[in-house]
């Protein structure tokens, strides 16, 4: 049969996907994604569309207490036993019945190191006038609000309306003071051509950006960061729940691992 994939951008080897087809004779459609808050939108939206999808922690939780995801046959994932016990019974999915961790990282700042000549210690910098026009900012609201929560020394995960207040005045302020660009997947390929000093990235992407030019640094802020996880799931009303299964499988075979950790710079969940 066929399985339709939604996955983020840039976030797989895609050699992958015709060696899957070639193995198992089942045709992958795929598709991307730029942010957790699009997926969500599409598979609340328009179910029984897609088997396979990629979310975060923070929305693998969202999404399995909305019942808009099925219960994993790890009868069909037995590769599921090379998943590190660090990544399992976390507390978005504490029985492991909705979720495969996929990748994991953090978020930080890179810099160009010719540039920026101070130690780069803390998400003050990104407030810091003399770098106006030089910044880029996460076009993600859960990142960039995690950021101005951190910094003023909440959690990321606040819920409290004052603290959420007060992130969102520092990033009104901030674009006053600096002028951020909000950008996601262009970012990497633009700090590697110089055309911003500091940006806000992914570890994986700052790996990604890095390798292209030595000058690059990448930094987790003293006031601390998001150590995240992305996960495998199975949207609820799948079309082809066993075909899902039978990728999550493929993708936790250890050469498939290793594979998309090499090509995407991200680390991987397996052992």
């Amino acid at each position: 049969g066929t399985i339709n994939v939604y996955n983020c951008a840039d976030y797989i080897d895609e050699s992958l996907i015709s060696k899957f087809e070639d193995e198992t004779g089942i045709k992958v459609i795929y598709d991307k994604y730029d942010t957790n808050e699009i997926m969500y939108q599409k598979i609340q939206t328009s179910p029984g569309v897609y088997d396979l999808v990629f979310p975060s922690d923070y929305m693998v939780e969202k999404m399995r207490k909305e019942g808009l995801l099925e219960k994993l046959n790890f009868n069909n994932i037995p590769n599921y036993k090379y998943i590190s016990d660090d990544f399992l019974n976390l507390s978005y999915d504490p029985t492991n019945e909705y979720s495969v961790p996929y990748m994991w990282g953090t978020i930080g700042i890179l810099y160009d190191s010719t540039v920026i000549t101070e130690p780069v210690t803390s998400w003050d910098i990104l407030w810091d006038e003399k770098y106006k026009d030089n910044i880029y900012m996460f076009d993600s609201l859960r990142d960039s609000l995690a950021i101005a929560l951190i910094k003023n020394g909440y959690s990321l995960n606040s819920t409290n309306p004052d603290e959420i207040n007060v992130a969102k005045e520092d990033l009104i302020k901030q674009k006053e003071l600096t002028s951020p660009v909000y950008l996601l997947d262009e970012i990497k390929d633009n700090m590697i051509a110089g055309e911003k000093a500091l940006a806000t990235v992914y570890s994986g992407d700052a790996s990604y950006s890095i390798s292209g030019n030595s000058n690059l640094k990448y930094a987790i802020p003293q006031e601390g960061s998001n150590r995240w996880v992305d996960s495998m799931t199975i949207p609820k009303g799948a079309p082809n729940k066993a075909g899902a299964e039978a990728f999550i499988n493929f993708l936790c075979e250890k050469d498939s691992a290793y594979r998309v950790a090499e090509e995407i710079g991200y680390t991987t969940p397996h052992e």
